[in-house]
């Protein structure tokens, strides 16, 4: 294990791009220029009236985000083990536009709206999958920073490899 991981370790973030099973039961598909991942809403996702607490609205798309990553080919886990980077989020807009309870069967669509040099702006929006209704909207600023230890985590720039997988995608230019 130790050798095939060494074995693919490489510069510039070729290393975070090791082919993984992706299950789409788990991890959602890529259709187009769209990522979607289904979800079921859970006892614990509720506040104590059976309503989604806002909160988890936040964990839903985070969930998403990585799943839609996977689905790339991107690897979090390894980025972060490898070469000690990763996507954090600089700033979150939400709106909440229809609430939604325990058992409704939901699914996050995730776009890329931009594609900076270290940075993605991203649109999620959290639907009743049943009728298509959006639950929720949001629209995330990721940046890519590296993680220093002993010091703040810096900006830089993302890898070839990496910016690679998201070139095509690019929904908007908002």
């Amino acid at each position: 294990m130790v050798g095939d991981r060494q074995q693919n370790m490489t510069m510039n973030g070729v290393s975070a791009l090791r082919d993984a099973a992706v299950d789409p039961l788990l991890d959602g598909a890529i259709d187009g220029l769209c990522h979607r991942l289904p979800l079921r809403v859970y006892y614990e996702d509720t506040d104590a009236g059976g309503i989604i607490y806002h909160a988890q609205y936040l964990a839903f798309a985070e969930r998403a985000r990585s799943a839609w990553l996977r689905c790339l080919g991107i690897h979090q886990s390894a980025i972060l083990a490898d070469e000690k980077r990763g996507f954090v989020v600089r700033r979150i807009e939400i709106d909440f536009l229809l609430p939604s309870g325990l058992g409704a069967v939901l699914v996050v669509e995730s776009r890329l709206l931009r594609l900076g040099g270290a940075s993605l702006k991203l649109q999620q929006n959290i639907m009743n999958r049943g009728n298509g209704h959006i639950l929720a909207q949001l629209v995330i600023d990721l940046g890519f920073v590296e993680f220093r230890k002993g010091s703040p985590a810096r900006i830089c720039r993302l890898p070839t490899a990496i910016k690679t997988k998201f070139s095509g995608l690019v929904t908007s230019t908002r």
